[in-house]
């Protein structure tokens, strides 16, 4: 029965942690890789868990899913930061130099020590102002469930607004 679930007589059921499980010691060192690498897989696999694993933690546990969110910006903004290094002509060797007396950490080194491409951090910094990632206001905060003819009402009105729209602008008709 799961946990939470009524027993003989409504009483609370609690099940033991599974061994091996996420302790608070891989949580933390997993969300450490992910704030240096903002890799989820090789972070999973650097605590010895599976990604998937990961994800199934992020889901049922909101502490969790904010530290995520968490990580994920600090990953960002470490990107920002060496793409503006990059943009005033940094070398790698002296933006190493500066970022190794404040880093410690293999995920860290892995980091420092991985091929900076501008083009893909470029492309990754998009993505994030896009929204495909859950991060800066409501970063960590949990979907409202609606009902489908609420999601509905939400579609119907903004294709309303785009038709609307349309046949506003000059020339097409």
């Amino acid at each position: 029965m799961a946990a939470g679930a009524g027993g003989k007589a409504g009483r609370l059921q609690v099940r033991k942690a599974a061994r091996g499980g996420w302790t608070p010691a891989k949580r933390a060192a997993f969300l450490e890789h992910l704030a240096a690498t903002c890799n989820i897989a090789a972070s999973a696999r650097a605590v010895g868990m599976a990604p998937r694993g990961a994800h199934a933690l992020k889901k049922r546990d909101a502490v969790f899913a904010a530290d995520w969110a968490g990580a994920i910006e600090a990953a960002y903004e470490t990107l920002e930061v060496r793409l503006l290094a990059y943009a005033l002509g940094e070398t790698e060797g002296e933006a190493e130099a500066e970022s190794e007396a404040e880093a410690d950490g293999d995920a860290e080194a892995e980091l420092r020590g991985a091929h900076f491409d501008p083009r893909v951090a470029v492309q990754a910094l998009g993505f994030r102002k896009r929204g495909g990632a859950a991060v800066g206001a409501g970063a960590g905060t949990l979907c409202k469930r609606v009902s489908l003819a609420e999601l509905e009402a939400v579609l119907v009105a903004r294709l309303d607004a785009l038709d609307a729209q349309a046949a506003s602008a000059p020339g097409d008709a």
